[in-house]
């Protein structure tokens, strides 16, 4: 028996079935014991959970100073266009930094490289912020702890 145009023969049909029921049985293992580094098929927790109405919201950041003005802090963008690393990449490495304050040196040089007509960095810290909310608002308080901080010499 030929097939028409738009019809599937048994063998295309099978190997697509398999298809899907792969995709579906490693999406289920995910969701069941994945971990996020099993990325696509992890548990993707950020889309199934959400914020309590009242507690916290973290935000984890870098602050500078350049030499032109030495002795103030200022928010800098953690962007790959800014520092080679984006925010993701520098919050899995806190514990890292933290214990080696002198990896943040890299992200100085990173900057001086990619923007070398900005101010170089002679000090660089991160930082997180707590952001209080209360009734999903936020109160206007926020909370900073600096986890790492280096200078140069």
């Amino acid at each position: 028996m030929e097939t028409g145009a738009g019809q599937l023969g048994a063998a295309a049909k099978a190997w697509r079935v398999a298809v899907v029921l792969g995709l579906t049985v490693l999406f289920c293992a995910g969701s069941l014991v994945g971990q996020d580094d099993w990325w696509p098929f992890s548990p993707w927790r950020m889309f199934s959970t959400s914020q309590a109405s009242t507690g916290s919201v973290i935000s984890t950041g870098i602050e500078v100073q350049t030499a032109g003005d030495p002795g103030r802090w200022v928010p800098a963008p953690l962007t790959p266009e800014n520092t080679g690393l984006n925010r993701a990449e520098i919050e899995g490495r806190i514990p890292q930094i933290a214990a080696d304050p002198e990896r943040l040196g890299t992200l100085a040089r990173s900057h001086a490289r990619l923007r070398p007509e900005a101010p170089a960095w002679t000090a660089l810290r991160v930082v997180r912020r707590q952001i209080v909310v209360v009734d999903r608002r936020p109160t206007g308080e926020v909370r900073t702890q600096v986890l790492a901080e280096w200078g140069a010499r």
